[in-house]
C-alpha cells in the first residue's frame, strides 16, 4: 500500500527519464536526501518542471510506492531569484548543491548539512561575497561528514608555531609545515592569518561576512582541493567557479 506524506526540501538536482517524467534529489531536514519521480514534468505549460528546478525549495506531498517515490503537487516555498540574476553567485549555489547530491547518501537524515545549505543560499542572496560563502560552506561540510582536517600543528613533526607557511595536505589529513612540506608545488599553501580565518570557519554557525574576501578566496581554492581528493574528480560547477574567479576584472 502506498505511503503519502508532506515533506519540505531543497531541490538539489534534476534529470530526465522516460518522456515527459522527470527524477529529484531532495534535501530534507528530516530525511536527508529523498530520490523523487516527477510525473509529467516535461508536457508543454505544465508547472512541474519549473518547480522541480535546483535550487528550489519546495513543500510537496510525497507519494511512497513499492519501487519508487512520487512527487506530486509541489508548491513553492522559496527561489533565490538574486543568486538567480548574478552568474558567479549562481556558480556557487550550484556547486554547493552538486556537492550536496554528489556526497549524500539517500535517506539519511542530516539536520546540520540542511541548516548548513540553507544559510549559504540565504546568505547569498542577501548579497554577500560568493566564494567566502561558498568557502565557509564546503569546509562547514568537510567538518560535518568527517573529513575535517587537522589543524593543530605539521602531521609529521608536530610543530605548532602560529607563524609561517603551511601546506594543507588531503592525503596527510592535515597541515604539514614548510621544513615538511620540501618542495612539493602541487597542493595548496596557508599563512597563519588564513589558518585563523580557517580555524574561525570551521567554529561559525553562519557565513562570513565582506571583509576577508583575499582569504577567504585562498580557503575556497583549499576546499576545492580537499573535495576533489574525497570525490576523485572535480564538480563541474566548482571548477567553473574557480575558472570564472581566474579571469580578469573588465572595467
Amino acid at each position: 500500500m502506498a505511503r503519502e506524506q508532506i515533506v519540505e526540501g531543497l531541490v538539489l538536482r534534476r534529470w530526465n527519464t522516460h518522456e515527459t517524467d522527470k527524477w529529484v534529489s531532495l534535501l530534507t531536514r528530516e530525511q536527508g536526501k529523498l530520490r523523487l519521480r516527477v510525473r509529467g514534468a516535461h508536457k508543454s505549460g505544465s508547472k512541474m518542471g519549473m518547480l522541480s528546478e535546483p535550487l528550489n525549495i519546495v513543500r510537496t506531498r510525497v507519494i511512497r510506492g513499492r519501487h519508487q517515490q512520487l512527487m506530486v503537487q509541489p508548491q513553492m516555498v522559496a527561489t533565490f531569484l538574486k543568486v538567480r540574476s548574478d552568474l558567479e553567485r549562481l556558480s556557487a549555489a550550484l556547486a554547493l548543491v552538486e556537492l550536496l547530491d554528489r556526497w549524500l547518501p539517500e535517506e539519511h537524515a542530516e539536520p546540520l548539512v540542511y541548516e548548513t545549505a540553507l544559510a549559504a543560499l540565504n546568505t547569498l542572496e542577501a548579497g554577500q561575497h560568493a566564494p567566502s560563502v561558498l568557502g565557509w560552506a564546503i569546509w562547514r561540510l568537510l567538518k560535518l561528514f568527517g573529513y575535517c582536517p587537522e589543524l593543530d600543528g605539521c602531521m609529521r613533526c608536530q610543530r605548532s608555531q602560529e607563524e609561517g607557511e603551511w601546506l594543507l595536505d588531503p592525503g596527510e589529513g592535515g597541515l604539514l609545515c614548510a621544513r615538511c612540506a620540501g618542495t612539493v608545488q602541487s597542493l595548496p599553501r596557508l599563512n597563519s592569518a588564513q589558518l585563523a580565518l580557517l580555524r574561525d570557519w570551521l567554529q561559525r554557525g553562519s557565513p562570513v561576512g565582506q571583509g576577508e574576501q583575499e582569504a577567504a578566496l585562498a580557503l575556497l581554492k583549499c576546499a576545492v582541493c580537499y573535495a576533489e581528493h574525497y570525490l576523485e574528480d572535480s564538480p563541474r560547477w566548482l571548477a567553473f567557479l574557480a575558472h570564472l574567479n581566474a579571469l580578469p576584472e573588465t572595467e
